[in-house]
């Protein structure tokens, strides 16, 4: 069908909107949760809202934006007080996740699962003029979170963190943990949440407990009641004991105080939006401001850890990437987990996504994977578990590049059964995973050159650590966009600022292409295929990744990916005495950033060959990542083969033509007799284009209830009914953001699997 007729349905269509419209504001009360780009000042704006039954939740000093709730039937309204292209939805930044060390899932961060437990017989605080000492002798005792990262020079040298704050916007914190209480870090915070918990509450989720930790603890733990942990830790990392059974918890920060911002509840499933998140960080930089002015409350906060992340349309560009920009605008350095998303390219987070954030990916120590395998799986299955000895980018861990083509993340530390305290009792080790807990070893060592160089701007501090990484490091292949620029390099930070080369300016790209396989291909050495592409990947190292980025056009039914011949090779040792040696195979599908889990498609399938079959995909660029799974004793080979079917003659019901903010209702007449009916709506600017159009479908039963699951960042939006009541039904299609100003649709309604054409 015509663009010209789709119009004309539109327009003959006024009086099903308007019905549209009432079933919506009579469907108990729904409403649509959204960011706005609005210059201010924003009396105008907030006072239209508020004219049509809206609720204004966030008015933002920081960035050009507020966040509102707006009944469903006052959108139009709205679209047409603020103008094209000024609506995105507030989106849900999920939970903070941890990964699960035991082969390949992940979980919720507060669940058992992810996180190891140990007692320990006894806690007390190491002082802090002590601490400098300690660093000096006991340097061994970083083995277990900052190996390899020099930061036990700078701390012998009273380089601690002292007198510096840092914001860390989580979950809260958990007070009685000795990590925190021994110097009473936590000098402050605020909630967010409102469930009356407050920012420190021993109820509170545990995540935040165990990133402020990492930053600030000075604690020692003597595990003499504890035979298991101190057995693990003397057979795997025996330097690291002193006094015959004692570690020390020191974060890479043990001096700085933590200013606790909670923008995560308890519930597992229930995450923050991204205006709860954008209105800490407006909170942060406040008191700041307010420290800067002298005024009352103020608080001069100088780092800011963001251990959470979410998938963006337009990274670097939307609002919730823009307020990180404005943190280190407010000369606060913003430190970002590049999220749990990997290990294909395209995977990292927002707004790690941000121009400005300095964004942190995992790196996995096999010390501290046999400790914690020792401990949860029993004596001596660590060394089996993980036989390579060398230092990988860890499996769960986000890739670069961005959908623009930036590189991320910047560097590496520690995420790979980390040490700290925060899940379990107060008496108790916690050992955890995730690039939740690589960040916050990074916002220290900012901390700490924040205190060696007082002068220096936020900026300079960012691109020190930046530019210091040290890529030799790591031992399993991990190219730039695994690791940036290596295993952050807190003394090389420190001596590039000494010696004053290092810029105050965050490098602003260009605006890139509007294609996402171009910016992929200009800006890296990396190439989108399409077809039948054949490829072999040789003599992978354990943790090695190889991805193939497929091009995945509209119509596309089934991808098909072949793996075989695969070889493991026969290292000395023998392979994996627990598993063998296999391919750690991951399908991502074509969502441009973090969603939220490994492999969306095909998750750690461990296999030495065979098919593997995705249907109706979406349109973009698919990525087939290739590991050697990272629990491998040495190399392995495969021959990979990749290709597609389209259908022969796609039925389309109805196209056309479909601009920003613009709905239109398609009639949809449906028997007493069908018992199936199937919804697709798609739309040619997809995931392979840069920022993404987001097309939503709706369905308006005849009893006027609304089905909002074609309401997603889904490519193509689909919503199947099972013996849907006979009568009219609307489909809504709404140009809820489009960028690009326009876009072509194709809907396809089904009705007992036989495709209606739609008049």
């Amino acid at each position: 069908m015509t663009t010209r007729r789709i119009a004309r349905i539109a327009v003959c269509n006024l009086c099903f909107l308007l019905f549209v419209q009432i079933g919506f504001s009579q469907n108990g009360g729904r409403t649509e949760r959204v960011l706005i780009s609005t210059s201010k000042p924003y009396d105008r704006v907030v006072a239209g809202i508020q004219s049509l039954g809206g609720k204004v939740k966030h008015q933002f000093t920081y960035v050009d934006g507020i966040a509102a709730d707006i009944p469903a039937g006052a959108m139009a309204a709205v679209r047409n007080l603020v103008g094209a292209n000024a609506i995105s939805k507030d989106e849900t930044v999920q939970h903070p996740v941890a990964a699960d060390p035991v082969r390949g899932k992940t979980v919720r961060g507060n669940q058992a699962g992810p996180v190891g437990r140990a007692k320990f017989k006894s806690a007390k605080g190491i002082a802090a003029d002590a601490l400098a000492s300690f660093a000096a002798t006991h340097g061994d005792s970083y083995l277990l979170n900052a190996a390899g990262l020099d930061l036990d020079k700078l701390h012998a040298q009273g380089l601690t963190g002292r007198g510096v704050t840092v914001a860390v916007i989580d979950s809260g914190i958990r007070p009685g943990f000795p990590a925190l209480e021994s110097d009473n870090s936590v000098v402050g915070g605020a909630d967010f949440v409102g469930d009356g918990l407050g920012f420190s509450n021993i109820n509170n989720d545990p995540h935040g407990t165990f990133v402020a930790s990492l930053i600030s603890a000075k604690t020692e733990l003597d595990l003499s009641g504890n035979p298991t942990l101190l057995s693990a830790i003397a057979t795997y990392a025996p330097s690291a004991l002193y006094n015959g059974s004692s570690i020390a918890l020191i974060g890479s920060a043990p001096s700085a105080r933590i200013y606790a911002v909670r923008v995560f509840g308890n519930d597992p499933n229930v995450g923050a939006s991204e205006s709860t998140v954008m209105a800490a960080i407006q909170h942060v930089i406040d008191k700041r401001k307010d420290f800067d002015r002298g005024r009352n409350g103020g608080l001069k906060i100088d780092i800011c850890n963001l251990s959470l992340g979410n998938t963006t349309l337009a990274a670097g560009r939307d609002l919730f990437d823009r307020s990180v920009d404005a943190l280190l605008a407010a000369g606060i350095v913003p430190v970002v987990s590049a999220g749990n998303a990997g290990p294909a390219t395209l995977t990292t987070a927002s707004p790690g996504t941000a121009f400005s954030a300095l964004t942190v990916g995992a790196a996995s120590f096999a010390r501290n994977e046999r400790i914690f395998q020792d401990v949860s799986s029993g004596e001596g299955i660590g060394g089996l578990w993980r036989p390579f000895s060398g230092t990988q980018t860890a499996y769960f861990s986000s890739r670069g590049p961005n959908a623009d083509g930036r590189p991320d993340p910047d560097v590496m530390a520690s995420g790979f059964a980390n040490f700290s305290q925060g899940y379990g009792a107060t008496s108790e080790l916690s050992i955890g995973s995730g690039t939740s807990f690589s960040a916050p070893i990074v916002t220290g060592i900012a901390a700490v050159l924040r205190q060696a160089f007082p002068r220096a701007g936020a900026a300079q501090i960012r691109n020190a650590i930046a530019g210091s990484g040290d890529a030799s490091k790591l031992a399993d292949g991990s190219s730039k966009y695994d690791q940036g620029k290596g295993l952050v390099n807190a003394q090389g930070a420190y001596n590039l600022l000494a010696g004053g080369h290092v810029s105050d300016e965050v490098p602003q790209p260009a605006f890139p292409s509007h294609n996402v396989a171009d910016n992929i291909e200009d800006g890296t050495n990396l190439s989108v295929q399409s077809g039948t592409v054949k490829s072999t990947v040789s003599n992978l190292k354990p943790g090695q990744r190889q991805d193939i980025l497929y091009n995945v056009p509209d119509g596309t039914n089934k991808v098909v990916i072949t793996l075989n011949n695969v070889k493991p090779s026969q290292p000395a040792g023998g392979q994996n005495a627990l598993f063998g040696d296999d391919i750690l195979l991951f399908v991502h599908s074509a969502k441009t950033s973090s969603v939220h889990e490994v492999g969306d498609y095909v998750a750690a399938a461990y296999t030495l060959g065979g098919t593997f079959i995705i249907d109706n995909p979406e349109p973009g660029i698919l990525r087939v990542s290739v590991n050697g799974d990272w629990t491998n004793a040495g190399k392995i080979s495969a021959d990979v083969k990749v290709n597609s079917t389209k259908e022969s003659l796609p039925k389309i019901s109805v196209e056309g033509r479909i601009s920003d903010s613009q709905t239109i209702v398609i009639p949809v007449t449906i028997s007493s007799k069908i018992s199936l009916a199937e919804f697709r709506l798609s739309w040619d600017e997809d995931w392979s284009r840069y920022p993404t159009n987001d097309v939503d479908m709706l369905l308006v039963s005849p009893d006027q209830d609304v089905i909002g699951n074609g309401a997603t960042l889904n490519d193509p939006e689909t919503v199947t009914l099972i013996n849907p009541k006979p009568g009219t039904w609307l489909v809504v299609i709404d140009g809820f953001d489009l960028p690009a100003g326009r876009d072509h649709f194709k809907l396809t309604v089904a009705l007992d699997h036989k495709v209606v054409a739609l008049q």
